[in-house]
């Protein structure tokens, strides 16, 4: 079986290599600096390109997914695992607009489904998404 995300090795790394003719095009996406010259200051940005690598990346959705049932095996009511993963993700609570947003998801969507683990993905692979969550000021 697999060791770790989608690469198979389960490896994080603060260094890694780079091939000056094989750049990393998820890197690139977020502003990673070009191997080609030194880089006094590392550029900001908020393309497109960064929504939908999150949005539609394999990597992202199974994160999500092994996020979801971490967050599910926890012996915590439905309030408490919203609350978790607030401030697991962010640092902060849930605000009151987004308590009553994911609470009304989480309802009408516990309703459709069977176990949940797919809505829990669903809210996983949301607070990826939120600006909040992929900016660090």
């Amino acid at each position: 079986p697999a060791s770790g995300p989608l690469d198979g090795q389960g490896r994080r790394s603060i260094y890694l290599e780079i091939r000056r003719n094989f750049l990393n095009p998820w890197m690139l996406v977020f502003d990673t600096p070009a191997p080609f010259s030194a880089m006094g200051k590392r550029s900001r940005s908020n393309v497109p390109a960064q929504a939908l690598a999150l949005l539609n990346d394999p990597l992202v959705h199974e994160l999500s997914e092994s996020w979801a049932k971490r967050v599910l095996a926890l012996p915590i009511d439905d309030q408490q695992r919203l609350q978790h993963m607030y401030w697991s993700a962010l640092g902060r609570p849930m605000t009151a607009t987004e308590q009553t947003v994911m609470t009304e998801f989480l309802r009408t969507r516990t309703e459709a489904a069977g176990d949940g683990s797919e809505t829990w993905t669903q809210i996983a692979h949301a607070i990826f998404n939120l600006k909040e969550f992929a900016f660090v000021n």
